[in-house]
């Protein structure tokens, strides 16, 4: 259909989620550009009235239009009004008719949008201002919208033709969640084969969207499906009180397009729409979205996909697409079971099937194992997404092998090696693995019946998506062999820490459970902190104080959750005081005590909430046991001081021997790989090289994973 009255050329801006840019020219070319030229998150076009009318109207990619009034320079203000000068206002904007600015950059004179947004309105009302004081109004729903765009010292100012987002298709529910907008989903849609369905002669057309959701996905194919166009459903599409708005031609083009809608809704026999989720609130939303756009009827299953019988969904030709799920919060092990489950159930489907899964870029859609033919990039608000495309839905014959022969074989290696000592059933709490292999960096930590993974951080050479699918095969292989399920298996990822970060919440998991070692209980936590509560390298000294400690008074220095002093108590010892910074570990130090049926008394078990250092310092009381395991490095702010242990060790142990006993004996600890006692320390006092009665067993592979010191007087 021709219009005389559209025959001026007019450059339009229309803005998309990046990476849609080449589909939204396809379709603006489809609508009657004249020329196109693509640019980042939208793309620039040349047409008449006519086509930017069609646009408005049928659009399902384009999230606004705007009219390109002026481009030119605008680094400053001063080049910015100029520009604003040579628009002709009048043409466009009514005296008594109301606008608003939509601002976006910045440049030498203008450092804050809504300074830029309100600066803008005050030139272009002072320009059209009369004599006798008429003037356009500011309106929050104004006649037209004003869009000043400002990019590395140029400008270009513009007419928001659309009163309302042209993602917006008028159907849902305010108050509800949504996943994408509609035009992304549109998009999705398009770069997954339904538009090119939707133009074959197939006879019977079948749309599949197994975890719909709030059913984006479903309600946009039966739109496309049943040629309606987004116009008739948002109301209100074009800025009216516009001064070159043409009525009588954008009156007729809707006539067109409820033609057409009518003619497609004709042919509604020809599809076959069907959702289906587990989530019953979801599913609501999606069929109450569904019903206000009243389209045909579709069949609607709360149900999870291993649940839907996908080999009579039968057509002709078919699309089965979906949002996958995923959360990264959520280890390997899980979404290898979740989505090795889905990918068998799709496989199910009739050859006549095509399919794509849409989801996070980090989400890892290979352990579907189907087969994909291409990947395409989308942006959802700030996430970048994926998309596979599935000319079959087939399933691989033989499913990948996630598992690692070798990863596994040293697992049931190091067992073996410790089966004698695991069935000593000294602890519950032991070291699997510690980077044995260098290719799977992690250490492995058993406590009880869960798994702590341990990722250290992978070298240089080794890139991101390598080491992320070693890491996902560590734990794959972790719950295969040893039979732990994916839940109970907890994953950390070791960064260097300042201070006492090490020691301070890092989540809020509130996991906690009951290990024990030498008939001593401890409470240890393997969600909410870098370290669990228990350093169980130390785990022979610990045992070695409880031998020592019958009638013995105990100082434990940075106690951390107390567990030498409980050992000690558990030993026979006539006092325990238990010194930190932390009120945290005190508090859990406490629980630990109360654990083993140890009742907190201010005369026998203190803890003592002080900066270590200080308090030592001032110290008047004597011990007869002192435990001295110090942090490497602390810059607490708490403390006054930064703490070095290599620095500071000697006067730190100068303090302590001065409050020892004088047959006493100090443990002193750490473990600062390239520490060196100072020689002072083995003049003045006598120096017994405790490392290795200190390394248990399970910690062998790493004897430099602490270094350890009997101190006493001479």
């Amino acid at each position: 259909m021709q219009f005389e009255s559209s025959s001026k050329q007019y450059e339009w801006f229309f803005a998309c989620p990046q990476f849609i840019e080449p589909l939204l020219a396809e379709e603006l070319l489809s609508l009657g550009a004249a020329q196109i030229k693509i640019g980042h998150s939208g793309v620039q076009a040349w047409g008449d009235l006519a086509f930017a009318y069609r646009a408005l109207i049928w659009s399902r990619l384009a999230s606004r239009a705007t009219l390109q009034l002026a481009q030119g320079f605008g680094k400053n203000q001063a080049e910015l009004v100029q520009l604003i000068k040579t628009i002709p206002w009048e043409e466009h904007l009514r005296l008594d008719g109301s606008f608003k600015v939509r601002f976006s950059g910045l440049n030498e004179d203008i450092r804050n949008t809504q300074f830029g947004a309100q600066w803008v309105k005050d030139q272009i009302v002072d320009l059209m201002r009369t004599d006798e004081g008429q003037r356009p109004s500011i309106s929050a729903n104004p006649d037209l919208v004003v869009s000043v765009n400002l990019h590395k010292g140029k400008a270009s100012i513009g007419i928001d033709l659309n009163q309302k987002g042209l993602h917006q298709r008028g159907y849902r529910d305010p108050e509800a969640y949504y996943a994408l907008h509609e035009n992304l989903a549109a998009a999705v849609l398009i770069r997954s084969g339904w538009h090119n369905l939707l133009q074959s002669n197939a006879k019977s057309i079948c749309f599949l969207d197994p975890i719909c959701g709030s059913g984006e996905f479903i309600t946009e194919a039966a739109l496309m499906a049943l040629d309606i166009a987004p116009a008739l459903l948002r109301g209100a599409t074009v800025a009216q009180r516009w001064l070159k708005h043409d009525a009588d031609l954008y009156s007729q083009l809707l006539l067109e397009a409820r033609e057409r809608q009518q003619s497609g809704l004709a042919q509604a026999e020809r599809f076959r729409f069907i959702g289906a989720d587990a989530d019953r609130e979801k599913l609501t939303t999606a069929q109450s979205d569904w019903a206000a756009v009243k389209l045909p009827a579709a069949q609607w299953f709360q149900q999870e996909p291993k649940q839907l019988k996908f080999v009579e969904f039968r057509a002709e030709a078919g699309l089965m697409l979906t949002q996958l799920p995923y959360d990264a919060e959520q280890n390997s092990i899980h979404w290898r079971t979740q989505y090795a489950a889905f990918g068998q159930a799709c496989a199910q489907l009739p050859e006549a099937f095509q399919g794509a899964l849409f989801a996070p870029a980090e989400a890892p859609l290979a352990y579907t194992d189907l087969f994909y033919s291409k990947t395409y990039r989308f942006l959802n608000g700030r996430d970048e997404y994926q998309l596979w495309t599935l000319e079959k839905v087939l399933q691989k014959a033989k499913p990948s092998n996630w598992i690692s022969e070798d990863f596994a074989n040293r697992i049931e290696k190091n067992l073996r090696k410790l089966k004698g000592f695991i069935q000593r059933g000294h602890t519950n709490a032991y070291r699997i693995y510690d980077a044995d292999i260098p290719e799977y960096a992690v250490a492995v930590d058993r406590y009880a019946d869960w798994l702590q993974v341990q990722e250290y951080a992978p070298p240089a050479t080794i890139d991101e998506k390598t080491a992320q699918q070693r890491l996902d095969q560590v734990l794959i292989t972790l719950s295969e062999v040893l039979k732990i399920p994916a839940e109970k298996i907890i994953l950390k990822q070791r960064k260097r820490q300042k201070g006492l970060e090490q020691y301070e919440r890092q989540a809020q998991g509130g996991q906690s459970l009951i290990v024990y070692e030498h008939g001593v209980h401890f409470k240890v936590n393997l969600i909410d902190y870098l370290d669990t509560g228990l350093f169980l390298d130390h785990r022979p000294m610990r045992w070695w104080m409880q031998q020592q400690a019958q009638g013995k008074s105990v100082l434990n220095l940075f106690c951390y959750t107390g567990a030498v002093s409980v050992h000690a108590a558990i030993g026979g010892a006539s006092r325990v005081d238990s010194v930190d910074l932390s009120a945290t570990y005190l508090a859990w130090a406490e629980e630990n005590l109360q654990l083993n049926q140890l009742k907190l008394n201010p005369y026998k078990y203190r803890m003592i909430r002080a900066n270590v250092v200080e308090w030592l310092a001032n110290c008047q009381q004597t011990y007869d046991l002192i435990f001295l395991d110090p942090p490497t490095f602390s810059n607490s702010k708490r403390m006054q001081d930064v703490f070095d242990v290599q620095r500071d060790h000697v006067e730190l142990l100068h303090h302590a021997m001065r409050v020892l006993n004088k047959n006493g004996t100090l443990v002193f600890s750490n473990n600062f790989r390239k520490f060196k006692l100072d020689p002072v320390i083995t003049e003045r006092y006598r120096v017994e090289d405790y490392r290795i009665p200190s390394i248990p067993e399970d910690f062998q592979r790493d004897p430099k994973i602490h270094s350890c010191w009997l101190l006493r007087a001479r």
